[in-house]
């Protein structure tokens, strides 16, 4: 099987992979579940529904498999809490000064079938959102566990490698990674979260830089006074 990272366009160090690698063999040791992603087009009756909840349960196998790594390479003091199904808490600690804490805090997508389980990066002490994986649980939205991994895996790399960056300016928030970077509306005051690496000799790669400077201000003239209620996830 091929990991995302050998793909890349830009190459990991050798270091890094070896990272990966670590994290993908404590993975396989839980034996979690895997499916491919779907050949087909979604249907209309796929979207808002789960066939098997249960199986996103690798999400959590694939937190624990990182804090277990992180932690055996004296890189992180780690708390777990919670482990149940749904509402789970592991918190990494880098001992490195300068590196930004992770806290991966679990909760569920609903359906009539079930709860599929899902995780919640957050970074830094004032708990910043890194992503949720998966974004959606349902058939229509599902492009199969390798998808999922990747991304979850690509958000908690960067932050450990030290080339994730927050950055807020006239009323966006701009995330960016050596994977790619990306904006949305916020109302949140603080302006920049970043931290060093969590190894010390470690070389982190280069995060895209979104040129902030030639995009429009936001929010545009005539929206100057958004409703109470808005944006609704609170970014």
């Amino acid at each position: 099987m091929t990991t995302w990272w050998e793909d890349l366009h830009v190459p990991l160090s050798a270091e890094a992979a070896m990272l990966l690698d670590d994290v993908e063999a404590a993975h396989r040791a839980q034996d979690p579940p895997s499916w491919p992603a779907p050949d087909d087009d979604p249907r209309d009756e796929d979207y808002g529904v789960c066939a098997d909840p249960g199986r996103f349960r690798m999400i959590i196998d694939r937190c624990r498999a990182w804090a277990r790594v992180l932690e055996e390479r004296g890189w992180a003091d780690v708390t777990r809490g919670r482990m149940g199904e749904e509402d789970w808490l592991i918190t990494l600690r880098p001992r490195r000064e300068g590196a930004l804490a992770l806290r991966l805090q679990g909760a569920a997508w609903i359906f009539p079938d079930g709860r599929a389980p899902m995780v919640e990066v957050l970074v830094g002490e004032i708990r910043s959102r890194v992503g949720v994986h998966p974004d959606c649980a349902c058939d229509a939205c599902d492009w199969g566990s390798a998808a999922i991994i990747d991304s979850l895996d690509q958000d908690i790399f960067s932050v450990v490698d030290g080339s994730f960056r927050i950055i807020r300016k006239d009323g966006m928030r701009w995330t960016e990674t050596s994977f790619g970077a990306g904006g949305t509306a916020t109302r949140e005051t603080v302006r920049e979260v970043h931290g060093v690496s969590w190894a010390d000799h470690w070389e982190s790669r280069t995060p895209f830089s979104v040129a902030r400077r030639d995009l429009p201000p936001w929010p545009p003239a005539g929206f100057d006074d958004p409703p109470e209620d808005w944006p609704a996830d609170g970014r």
